[in-house]
């Protein structure tokens, strides 16, 4: 086993990663891949959405040989580079490398004997094609060592494989349930490579057990420059899973695009439906390539004082809604225009 530790840059489509560069965000679909032209076409249209969120990088289960003409379809029509899961069956792998997948994610040790891993290394090198070592911790070979250190030691084994074979565009991910074993594992892994690492927290739970177990994990790795490529594994919809990879991004300084939402919870002296209002523009905003503050704020107490630290701001009483821009009031509209014209001083911001 080698301790590999020079810098490993990896193309991923057009996206590319490796240690120094800023991170990327991923998602899965969470899904089957539907069959026929029109739905796929609507789902080419929803990474769309996703990429314009700030989604870079999404991947798709590859479970079967029928999903073939489909994923080769959305290989070539995606916005973004698209990654195929596999599991088991080496065919699979050769399959969606020749669909045109710019990433595979595997577990080598659940592909079976070496030489099919080395079919597939072959086979990837030829086309191009990253691969993901993807080890989870209820996923690992035996061994004594605690699940971190088993984590990063057999990630290691895989890619003295993979360089044994001449491959070097590889990524791994070491994950687990457990918080601290993540962090442990890849702090183990960072520091014997420079191999680029896929950072979560797997089955991390619902919107709010997951977003804060995947920060509280993620953000300590981040911060320590370690991970090029994130998910914050969330159930429920794809969508936030983007939302929150971004925003935790943002928040630690590491990409500087896109909207920052600044709203107020609610209160007994709201008199402006900041929730309703947040609910009703929210998708418009994280879809706009801008870098910009906004406030939504739900009353008079607040809402100036958060209006002069945003670039665009609205608040209300009754039925005035006011609209600030840089700090200073430069509109009153009436309810039902009010969606419509802080979107579009949003859109025209200087």
């Amino acid at each position: 086993m080698q301790a590999m530790g020079v810098d490993r840059q990896v193309l991923i489509g057009d996206r590319l990663l490796g240690v120094g560069l800023p991170p990327l965000v991923q998602t899965m679909y969470d899904q089957s891949l539907p069959h026929s032209e029109e739905a796929l076409d609507e789902l080419v249209r929803r990474i769309g959405s996703l990429n314009a969120m700030g989604c870079d990088i999404i991947r798709f289960s590859y479970p079967k040989s029928d999903d073939r003409s489909a994923f080769t379809y959305l290989c070539a029509r995606s916005p973004i580079p698209v990654v195929a899961d596999i599991h088991f069956d080496y065919k699979l792998a050769l399959e969606a490398i020749e669909c045109g997948a710019h990433k595979i994610r595997i577990n080598p040790g659940n592909i079976g004997a070496r030489w099919k891993v080395d079919e597939v290394l072959a086979s990837a090198k030829d086309h191009g094609t990253a691969i993901r070592i993807g080890l989870n911790s209820g996923s690992l070979p035996k061994g004594n060592d605690p699940p971190a250190r088993l984590m990063s030691n057999t990630a290691l084994t895989y890619l003295d494989w993979f360089e044994q074979a001449g491959f070097t565009a590889s990524v791994v991910s070491l994950k687990a349930s457990d918080e601290a074993v993540t962090i442990e594992a890849n702090r183990l892994f960072a520091a014997q490579s420079g191999y680029p690492l896929h950072l979560g927290v797997t089955e991390a739970g619902s919107v709010v057990s997951s977003v804060v177990r995947s920060t509280w994990a993620l953000g300590q790795l981040l911060s320590e420059g370690i991970g090029s490529t994130l998910r914050i594994s969330i159930t429920g919809p794809i969508e936030t899973e983007v939302q929150a990879g971004v925003e935790l991004l943002r928040t630690l300084g590491l990409r500087k695009r896109g909207i920052r939402i600044v709203s107020c919870p609610r209160c007994g002296r709201s008199s402006f439906d900041s929730q309703g209002f947040l609910a009703s523009v929210e998708q418009d905003l994280l879809s706009i390539d801008r870098d910009l503050t906004v406030a939504i704020m739900g009353c008079q107490v607040n809402g100036p004082g958060e209006a002069k630290g945003a670039d665009i701001a609205i608040t209300g009483i009754g039925n005035a809604i006011f609209l600030y821009q840089g700090g200073e009031l430069v509109r009153k509209v009436a309810p039902d225009e009010a969606r419509d014209a802080f979107l579009e001083a949003v859109r025209n911001a200087e």
